[in-house]
């Protein structure tokens, strides 16, 4: 047990001591799940820290002002993984996008209570929370150009970076063609012939209303 919990981001560097300190008070909230179950969604108020151990699992952002919709998928490799540990403290304290299962998993629950009132007096838990912040913020701003983008081609990756975590693996984007356009603020006729030409190059597949990236870093 304690060499899985020291797997988890905020727990690395704590010694055995360190862990059984924050044990004795800590309820283990493990949790199985079904393929398909929502984790959390979208909007809803975070109020725990949530560690995906096991199974895959895909992440989805539905842009209001765009109904751009663009879901992520990771594979069991990329887990344990921390659903937005940054939004307990955010000014609205919800969930940015959903997260949902695409095969079997398995959650570890931290009340926020807890995290709060126990785990952040702990000196190494406080350094490993404030590096995850801003490897975060610096993750968040790589993924956006720092001047503006020029060319078509290059409007639309920048585009669905923006709205992405991370730039690898497989990306689902459900949107019109004509809210896609007006989003990069070019024709449709100039973004179906890119959306074509990256089809035709086997990078994408296209779908109705929208299309999926094989590999986003290969695009």
């Amino acid at each position: 047990m304690f060499e899985r919990m020291q797997s988890l981001p905020l727990l690395q560097g704590l010694s055995l001591q360190d862990f059984n300190d924050l044990i004795i008070n800590l309820k283990l909230d493990f949790q199985q799940w079904d393929e398909g179950d929502v984790i959390v969604s979208q909007g809803e108020r975070s109020s725990n820290l949530i560690y995906i151990m096991d199974g895959e699992f895909e992440v989805e952002i539905h842009d209001e002002n765009t109904a751009l919709i663009l879901t992520e998928v990771y594979d069991s490799e990329t887990t344990p993984y921390l659903i937005e540990p940054y939004n307990l403290f955010s000014v609205k304290r919800t969930y940015e996008r959903s997260y949902s299962f695409r095969t079997r998993g398995a959650t570890f629950t931290i009340s926020r209570d807890f995290f709060v009132q126990r785990m952040l007096h702990n000196n190494i838990v406080r350094s490993n929370f404030i590096n995850y912040l801003c490897n975060n913020l610096r993750k968040s701003n790589s993924l956006r150009p720092a001047v503006p983008t020029n060319g078509v081609e290059a409007k639309m990756k920048a585009a669905i970076a923006s709205f992405c975590l991370t730039t690898n693996g497989e990306k689902i984007v459900r949107v019109k063609m004509n809210d896609f356009a007006t989003l990069i603020d070019e024709t449709r006729l100039n973004v179906s012939n890119v959306l074509n030409r990256w089809n035709e190059q086997q990078l994408i597949e296209l779908r109705r209303y929208g299309f999926t990236i094989k590999e986003f870093d290969k695009l």
